[in-house]
C-alpha cells in the first residue's frame, strides 16, 4: 500500500471518504481545504483513507482517521495510524474518539494510546468523546 502525503487538490477525495465513513462528515470541505494549506497540519493517504493530524513542536493531535466503509477491516487504517506514529522528534499523540466507536477505540489501545478524560455529550449525537493520549 502506499501512503503519500496529501496536497491541497486531495480535499475533494478527503471529504469524499469522509462523507462515506461519517455519514455525514462532520466536516465541509472548506475544513479540509483550509487544514491542507495550513503548515502545521498534514494529511496522509492511502487508497481509500487518510489521516488527517496537526503538530505543534513534539506533540501531534490526530484530528480525523477515516477509511471508506467498503474497504474497512483490511488494515489501512493501522497502516494510517503507523504513519503518524513513527514522525520523528514526537513525545506525545492525542486524540478524541466518540465512545461508541468501539473499532477505532481498540485500534488506539492496541498502538499504545491510553483514555484520560471524557468529555459528556461533546458531539452532535449525545455521544460523549474519549480523550487518548500515546507519550513516547
Amino acid at each position: 500500500m502506499i501512503i503519500r502525503q496529501a496536497k491541497t487538490e486531495d480535499a475533494r477525495l478527503i471529504f469524499n471518504i469522509a462523507e462515506a465513513a461519517f455519514v455525514p462528515s462532520p466536516w465541509p470541505i472548506a475544513v479540509f481545504e483550509h487544514e491542507l494549506s495550513s503548515p502545521r497540519s498534514r494529511y496522509f493517504i492511502a487508497n481509500a483513507g487518510f489521516i488527517g493530524v496537526t503538530q505543534i513542536i513534539d506533540e501531534i493531535e490526530i484530528g480525523s482517521l477515516a477509511v471508506h466503509p467498503d474497504y474497512q477491516r483490511r488494515g489501512i487504517a493501522q497502516q494510517l495510524l503507523n504513519q503518524v506514529l513513527k514522525q520523528p522528534k514526537v513525545k506525545r499523540f492525542l486524540l478524541e474518539v466518540d465512545e461508541t466507536n468501539i473499532s477505532a477505540i481498540q485500534l488506539y489501545e492496541k498502538n499504545g494510546f491510553q483514555a484520560y478524560f471524557r468529555r459528556e455529550k461533546y458531539y452532535k449525537n449525545g455521544h460523549a468523546a474519549i480523550m487518548m493520549e500515546r507519550n513516547i
